[in-house]
């Protein structure tokens, strides 16, 4: 389990983790159960989010934004 405290407008990765063969099917992900992501707590503009993935995956803090990357 990854706790992760975000804050409104910033983001979490999902994607496959170091090493994960990328053949990997959905179904092969998943066959233990879903991605599971729980709000922890929120609090003065933050929400703490607690998330369980299947180990071939790598959750993630993505880096702040730019203006140049607003769509």
């Amino acid at each position: 389990m990854l706790l992760i405290t975000r804050k409104r407008g910033e983001r979490v990765l999902i994607d496959l983790a170091p090493g994960a063969d990328p053949r990997l099917l959905a179904a092969d992900l998943f066959v233990r159960g879903p991605l599971e992501i729980l709000v922890a707590t929120t609090a003065r503009g933050h929400t703490r989010l607690a998330i369980i993935a299947p180990k071939p995956l790598a959750v993630r803090r993505a880096p702040a934004r730019t203006p140049s990357d607003a769509p």
